[in-house]
């Protein structure tokens, strides 16, 4: 194997590549990734066995090869080195690397033990995604989903799929997201699947850090139950969750007895006051009081032993006065998560969830589960 790259080129796709690559792998080939030099590309590949990625960058190949080479060490050296060509020659199995004034030589692992991770050759994609629209759903209900194995459904984010949209559902039993995204083109067919929150946020960075304006194409490799998004020149693979994500639809409250238009900094500006308080109260407890008649928000926290805070605030508020208990860190993530600064806040009563909107998007909602009072 012997090949020539651009070092911008090479850094910046080692690094997204290498994200996937597990610090303490149960194999040690999994420290590695592996290279195929071929037909004037050069594929490198990563996996942690759960989500696996393959990338393609353009190289004068002048020897074909494959070999594994250890990740963690190749890239560091390689984001070390000036801007300018990279010379890669494999010799007597070390990976031989060099530019001006700069050498390394790395072991290697042979590619023949290196995972398989999954293609799709000439499938046809099951839809595409605008890459705008992927990074917006993924920030705005990646949070919601469960960061434990306890119920490892909800560890994933559930993908329906339905003619001209396709919905991005998480929850962990005490929040819900939901996020519609309005496809430019019908899907294949209607499916439901539940990906692994890692591998969605892993595919909303790699959108961002590369950043071209093309459409993310979803394939189902339904053999092996997996799903494979690509992304131009990049393709990461991901296990599907098995399991029955719970019937969401039925929570969602259909109407309202008090609505509040809400400042967003406004919000977190009281909260990050009441708060000071409320991270001592057993779950982070604090009372949110909407009262109609003042068009007044107000957060306040009590603790026995420290004593007791409140901030007030502004807002346009129809419908009937309410008092209504929360975890403020399930406020503060969610107001967190959104891009919006025009937030609207409904609820009907104190034992049901409290509802997140965004004014300008009727194709967000986020639930809040209550505290009692």
């Amino acid at each position: 194997m012997q090949f020539t790259c651009n070092q911008d080129t090479f850094s910046k796709y080692l690094n997204i590549v290498s994200r996937v690559v597990s610090s303490k792998p149960g194999l040690p080939i999994l420290n590695n990734v592996q290279f195929e030099s071929s037909k004037g590309k050069l594929i490198i590949t990563a996996t942690d066995l759960e989500i696996g990625l393959n990338t393609w960058i353009g190289a004068d190949v002048k020897s074909e090869g494959k070999i594994t080479v250890p990740a963690k060490q190749l890239t560091e050296f390689v984001n070390s080195v000036p801007s300018e060509v990279i010379d890669v020659i494999l010799d007597n199995q070390n990976f031989n690397i060099s530019s001006t004034g700069n050498f390394a030589s790395l072991n290697t692992m042979p590619a023949d033990d290196f995972p398989e991770v999954a293609s799709v050759g000439d499938q046809k994609a099951l839809l595409k995604i605008s890459k705008d629209s992927l990074i917006k759903a993924v920030n705005r209900v990646a949070f919601a989903a469960a960061t434990d194995d306890i119920k490892p459904v909800l560890t994933g984010i559930l993908l329906e799929v339905s003619g001209e949209s396709i919905s991005f559902v998480g929850t962990d039993g005490l929040r819900l997201s939901r996020q519609i995204v309005k496809l430019e083109s019908n899907a294949e067919k209607d499916i439901n699947i539940l990906v692994p929150v890692k591998a969605l946020l892993e595919l909303a960075h790699i959108a961002t850090e590369i950043g071209e304006e093309s459409d993310i194409e979803l394939f189902l490799i339904e053999d092996r139950n997996q799903v494979l998004f690509r992304y131009g020149d990049l393709d990461l693979v991901s296990r599907l969750i098995d399991g029955q994500f719970p019937e969401y639809r039925q929570i969602i409250p259909t109407g309202y007895k008090t609505l509040a238009k809400i400042s967003k900094s406004e919000f977190l500006n009281s909260l990050k006051i009441t708060n000071i308080i409320a991270k001592s109260v057993l779950g982070n407890k604090l009372i949110l009081d909407i009262d109609s008649k003042d068009k007044s928000i107000t957060l306040s926290a009590t603790q026995t032993d420290l004593g007791s805070n409140k901030s007030t605030f502004k807002g346009s508020i129809e419908g009937d006065s309410v008092k209504i208990a929360f975890s403020s860190r399930l406020l503060s993530d969610v107001l967190n998560h959104l891009d919006s600064e025009d937030i609207i806040f409904e609820c009907s009563e104190t034992v049901k969830p409290g509802v997140f909107k965004i004014e300008e998007d009727p194709d967000f909602v986020h639930l809040v589960m209550p505290m009692m009072l």
